[in-house]
Order: structure tokens, then sequence, then C-alpha cells
């Protein structure tokens, strides 16, 4: 079969042929970038997070992607089933978004194990819980908020008041508002799964709109679907799963000629831009609102569009920092605390230097590891490309080019995060391609999203597993009572994003160790009653009596 396949390459158009070649050039290449990256006798937790997932994890995903392609390659009945399975999926798209749906929660219950890991995927879901009560901030106890939130995120993720003990997000809140109705059932891990959902419908209908062919929708979702960046992110707590199926909603509302859809886009537009910071959103918008001003003829269709940004972008957005001003403690605003987005953006922009670039470097090999094999190489094959290709590809390069200059590596993350809200573009240029490729090519096509699918259980392993170990430092008693926690330092990097505390009051605390001595002199002084039951490495638990810490916040003098 492979012989077979092989055959018809002399044949193959130049271009199709040169895809082919960068393809199998850059899947070798890719396990031999991440291992290369790697310094000899450091151990992986003396890497930044950013590097360690890169160097390590992305090592073998990228193994495990280049032998699903020699596979797909070999098997032609795995690429013809790939093919009926992207027609199915163009005839039901909106069964395949619920079967996706189905399949990103299971996935973020038992693989993403409901954990919002990281900070910048915690804070929100702080924040939520505070909107659930009617606050603005959570109150903890004044003379345990340095323990509860760790210093060294405050002012960065999470803006608190000393003297009172509030606690807030310095994200926008668009994410947290969404997440509210969640908190009292729990199931804030259901949103992104729901936006994955949503996405695909999207892709489906800008791919066959722009196609006019069933068949291209049902490529560009399978391409989705077969790229672990698409399908792991939207099993987490990120805000980029939320910006992009509504940075894909604003699009396509804005393609439609009607003014009422325009003012949608902007109200769509509007809450994207205040998921979590307007950034990932304005990339987005740029391209396409440049696309309305250059034709006077769209002119009223562009302040259809810019009227619906009033209620969510301008309303909230405002509404928010004129919430957060002089919020708490002084502290150094970020992109997006207190301080107005200009200023806080100078603080985050800088010149690339060599660090930087090395960072984006490998960021662009992420983008290729995390999708499935050529499919970013697809929207460079020669073709008429219709305009909503063009417009989601111009935000694509925009949004890259952006993060060239801004100074974070991304820290945690799966794949590129910082590109997800645009990452659109790449099943769209694929599903056209695809809608329109014959014979070999179609063959080829389908081997590439074939291999993703194969690829995407080494991801999902991996990512359970740098979840659950992370969790594993963290003690996790059961019992009777109230329960207070220490989280050790001593055990690695990253042990502060442990200290999550969405509930305050409530029957259990997480506070950051600072040493043994120090945290029993901490619970002699405010918790005299309790006792201490696990003490490790880890840390240790201190149980109290049942309503210690639900009944009353604060502790004794």
């Amino acid at each position: 079969m492979t012989v077979k396949l092989f055959a018809g390459f002399a044949a193959a158009p130049p271009a199709t042929r040169r895809l082919v070649v960068a393809t199998l050039t850059l899947a070798c290449a890719a396990p031999v970038i991440t291992r290369l990256s790697r310094l000899e006798g450091l151990a992986p937790e003396s890497y930044r997070i950013f590097e360690r997932l890169f160097t390590f994890n992305d090592h073998w995903q990228s193994l495990a992607m280049l032998a699903a392609l020699l596979l797909a390659l070999a098997c032609r009945p795995l690429r013809e089933g790939t093919s009926r399975l992207a027609g199915w999926m163009g005839d039901h798209p909106a069964l395949t978004a619920l079967l996706g749906f189905i399949g990103l929660a299971l996935g973020a219950q038992f693989i993403y194990r409901a954990h919002p890991l990281s900070m910048d995927e915690y804070v929100p879901w702080m924040q939520a819980h505070a909107l659930a009560k009617g606050q603005g901030a959570l109150h903890y106890p004044p003379a345990l908020l340095d323990v509860i939130v760790p210093p060294a995120f405050q002012g960065s993720f999470v803006l608190v008041d000393h003297a009172s003990g509030a606690a807030t997000s310095v994200y926008w809140p668009g994410l947290a508002l969404l997440l509210t109705p969640l908190v009292g059932p729990g199931l804030g891990w259901c949103l992104n799964p729901a936006f994955g959902a949503l996405t695909l419908l999207l892709l489906h209908r800008l791919a066959r709109d722009a196609a006019g062919d069933m068949r291209a929708g049902g490529w560009a979702m399978l391409a989705a679907l077969a790229s672990p960046q698409f399908t792991v992110t939207a099993m987490s707590w990120y805000a980029m799963p939320g910006e992009l199926a509504l940075n894909l909603l604003f699009l396509w509302l804005l393609l439609r000629p009607q003014r009422r859809a325009a003012f949608a886009a902007g109200l769509a537009g509007g809450l994207c831009l205040v998921m979590h910071n307007p950034v990932p959103h304005a990339l987005m918008a740029v391209p396409c609102l440049a696309w309305l001003a250059l034709d006077r003829s769209r002119w009223p269709r562009l302040l259809a569009v810019l009227a619906g940004y009033i209620p969510l972008g301008l309303g909230l957005g405002l509404g928010w920092w004129l919430l957060k001003a002089g919020f708490g403690d002084a502290v150094t605003p970020t992109a997006a605390a207190p301080g107005g987005p200009l200023e806080a953006l100078s603080r985050v922009l800088v010149w690339p230097n060599a660090v930087l670039l090395t960072a984006r470097w490998q960021a662009l090999w992420k983008v290729w590891i995390w999708a499935s094999p050529g499919l970013l190489l697809l929207p460079l094959m020669p073709r008429a490309r219709p305009l909503a290709e063009r417009l989601l590809l111009a935000a694509f390069v925009l949004t890259f080019a952006f993060y060239l200059f801004v100074r974070f590596d991304q820290g945690h993350g799966w794949g590129f995060r910082y590109i997800h809200p645009v990452w659109g573009a790449l099943p769209v240029a694929a599903g056209l391609w695809l809608a329109g490729a014959q014979g070999w090519a179609r063959q080829w096509g389908a081997a590439m999203l074939a291999a993703g699918l194969l690829a995407t259980p080494v991801f999902l392993w991996q990512t359970q597993a740098s979840i659950d170990r992370a969790l594993s430092f963290r003690l996790a008693p059961e019992g009777p009572g109230d329960w207070v926690v220490f989280v050790s330092q001593a055990t690695g990097r990253y042990r502060s994003d442990l200290v999550q505390n969405v509930d305050s009051p409530a029957p259990r605390l997480t506070l950051l160790s600072r040493g043994e001595r120090a945290d029993r002199t901490l619970m002699a002084q405010h918790y005299p009653d309790a006792v201490e039951v696990m003490q490790d490495l880890r840390g240790s638990a201190w149980r109290l009596p049942a309503g210690r810490l639900s009944g009353a916040s604060a502790p004794q003098p």
C-alpha cells in the first residue's frame, strides 16, 4: 500500500510534493530539536516550566507524531477511514459538536482532573467564587493573607488588601463571569469543553461557507480534533478556548452582510475583549476592522460593530477598571492589572533579546508539534483564498509577530497557548485545501490527520502525568473536621501553584509553608486546638474541630 501511495508522488503537483517533503523533514527534525534543547545533567525540576515541557514532554510527543505519520502512510484503510470520518462530520456538524463536548468534558474530568493547574487557570475560578457571593473580592483572615496568597503572586495574579484581607483577580472579568453560574454545582470544568464544541461548529460554518462545500467543514472539524493544541486546551481552565470560540463567532457574524449581524459580532468581540485581557481579541479585530474600513460601502457595518463593542467591551471593561482602581496595596501593574492597558503594555513589551527569541523559536516548534503533522504548512499552499481564510491568517501572523515583543515565554500551557485565540486559521485552511484536493493529495492529507488522531493519546497521557505529578506534592487528607494543609516549597519549582483557596470561609485552608518551625508557630498562634495528623516532605496537615474554619473566617488572635 505504501508503495502505491508513493508511486503517485512524481505525478503530484510540485506544491504538493514540496508539502510532503517539508512535512516529513520537519516531523523528523522536531524530536531532534527538542532533545538538543536539553541540558545534560540538569534535573527536570530545575527547568522553567516552559522549557521543561518543551525539552521533555514535547520530545516524546513529537516522536509519537512522527511514528503515527509513518503508520498512517503505511495503512491505506486508516487513511480511507479518516476520509469517511471527515465526510460524516461534514454532514452531521451538530452531532459532531455534541460528541466533541462529551469527549472533551470526560477529558476535563479524568485527564485534567477538573483541576486549575496554573495561576492563569485558578485565578478566574477564584474570582468566580467571589462573584457568586455577590462580592468583588474574596475575604481571608488578614493575619494569614501572605500564606493564603503567596507573595510572589500578589500584584501579578492577585490584588490584595492586607488591611481587610481582600483578594481579587488582576484579570479582566469575562471568564470569571461565565464561570460564576457554575460555582454552585462545581461544574467550572465544563465551560471550556462547551467552548470547544462551539468552536467545532464555527469551524464547520466558516469552512463550509468559504468553500461552498460541506466537506470543507468536515475536514476543518477533523483537523481540530486531530490536533492536541485544540483538544487538550479545551480540557483546561485557560481563557484561550473561550477566546478562540468568540473570535470565530465574531468573524462569522462579521461576514454576514446585515448590520444586525455586525452588531452581534461587536457583542461577541466585546465579551472576548474582557475574557482575561484585551490583546487576544484586539489582534483578531485589527485585520477585520481594517477590511471593513477600506470600503465605504461597508462603513455602516463598521459602525454597527463598534456599537456592539460598547455594552461589554467598553461598559464591562470600564466598570472593571473603575472597580479595581485603587484596590488594595500598591502593586506593580501587569497587562491585566489596574493602571490602564496602554500603561501596562509598556511594562510587558520589550525589544526581543536572545532569550526571548529562543523562547519564540521553541514556541514555533510547539505550534508544529501540537498540531497534526503538516497542518502549519497548509496555509502556505498556493491557491485562491476566500476572505474568511485571509482574515484568519492575517490575525494568526499578527498575533505571533506581536508576541515576539512580549517578555513572557508563557510559562504553563499546552502547545503555544498565546496563539490559541487565532489558532482556528489552521483547521479552516486545512478544510479548504482538503476539500479541493484530489487523488494522491487527498490521501496525503488524510494521512496527516490520521497521524494526529493516532498520536493524541500520547499527549493526553503526558498531560495527565504532568498534572498528577504536580498534585502529588500536596497532601490531601480525608476525614471529619476542618483542615489546614501546608504546602512545602522545598520539593521543587511551582509548588506555590498548589496554594489554592477558592472558598472563604471554607472547611479546608491551604497555606504556603515557610518551614516546619514557622508553620508550627503559626498554628500555635492562630489555631491552638489543631492536631497535626500528617507531616512529610510535602508539608503537613492539621485537623480542627468541624466548623472551626467554615464557621468563622478569622483565626484566633
